[in-house]
């Protein structure tokens, strides 16, 4: 049986993507790895290939025209099998020693979601910041979203901390969007409605790389990729009527959720410093009200995303100043 499906979308990886391949080996036939070249110009096929070859039984390549990370999730979820899903990305890799703890507990449980901790690794000799879980979520037990604690302010569930049962997954349908960055947020917010049960397992499991200029958290990609940011947090917001959510907990972290997301539309927008960055945001506020008018007026008026959003140079500095202060508070940079 595979307990663990994970899915590598791959794009001219050739330098790093061994270093994320040979720590999921580490999961022997208990795993699958599922592979996704994404029309690397590279060597990133031929090396992807090599490994099948050698691990046929835990390795799958599929080569595909490029779409982007999103497109590479979307295969991969068709392709799984194992149990539970987990998307690593080709520049990060997982821990031996919280990789064996996790898969001993993926064993015997049956939760909806699993969570871990994640590491934010710099290139720059700053430390490792580690984000951990153990004050929101009770550790080894399988709980419901009422049993769950208060995130702090630096705390939000993320791609590198959770793992979705696959059929989970499944029941949600989700299909990511081509050619769109940050979409990983609808792969996080979409199927957390279909999710009753989680386990926590306090590892620290995921190492989250940060440092690659072309990364999509680097400022001058975010400043050049705002309108897929927008994109997102519209389609965030728009899924769900959060009033039919019936526990009051998952509710309150989808609500959380999605003030981050239109923090995130808006302060992305505004970076730009541009007549079009302030038409750029508005008009995602402008969508959200057309089409959840509830949520709006929430988000709108009762959340951080209302300082963000004045439309005054106060309302732009306030802005960049929450920008900077996640820089801070996190080191996503």
């Amino acid at each position: 049986m595979k307990y663990i499906s994970f899915v590598v979308p791959c794009y001219n990886s050739e330098q790093y993507m061994e270093k994320c391949i040979k720590s999921l080996l580490v999961g022997k036939n208990e795993v699958e790895i599922i592979i996704i070249d994404d029309g690397s110009a590279d060597k990133t096929g031929k090396i992807a290939d090599e490994y099948a070859k050698r691990y046929p039984n835990i390795v799958k390549v599929i080569h595909q025209e490029n779409g982007g990370h999103g497109e590479g999730i979307n295969v991969g979820l068709k392709e799984a099998k194992g149990k539970y899903f987990k998307v690593v990305d080709s520049d990060d890799w997982v821990s031996k020693e919280a990789y064996k703890k996790l898969l001993k507990k993926v064993k015997r449980i049956d939760a909806d979601l699993v969570v871990t901790n994640y590491v934010y690794t710099y290139t720059d000799g700053r430390r490792d910041h580690v984000i951990n879980f153990a004050n929101v979520f009770p550790e080894n037990k399988q709980v419901t979203w009422e049993d769950i604690g208060h995130f702090k302010v630096t705390q939000y569930l993320s791609l590198h901390s959770l793992m979705y049962k696959k059929s989970v997954l499944d029941k949600t349908h989700i299909e990511l969007p081509k050619h769109v960055f940050y979409e990983d947020n609808l792969f996080i917010y979409l199927p957390l409605i279909n999710t009753k049960t989680i386990y926590y397992v306090n590892v620290d499991f995921y190492n989250y790389y940060i440092g690659r200029p072309d990364q999509s958290v680097q400022t001058a990609q975010i400043i050049k990729r705002s309108a897929h940011q927008v994109l997102v947090s519209e389609r965030v917001c728009n899924a769900y009527d959060l009033d039919t959510v019936e526990s009051v907990k998952l509710r309150k972290v989808m609500i959380r959720e999605c003030t981050l997301l239109m923090c995130l539309g808006v302060i992305f927008s505004r970076l730009n410093k541009t007549r079009a960055g302030e038409r750029q945001y508005k008009e995602l506020w402008k969508k959200v009200k057309e089409e959840n008018p509830k949520l709006y007026k929430r988000l709108r008026y009762f959340s951080m995303a209302f300082w963000v959003s004045i439309p005054t140079p106060l309302g732009r500095f306030l802005a960049l100043r929450g920008f900077d202060l996640a820089h801070h508070l996190v080191n996503f940079n």
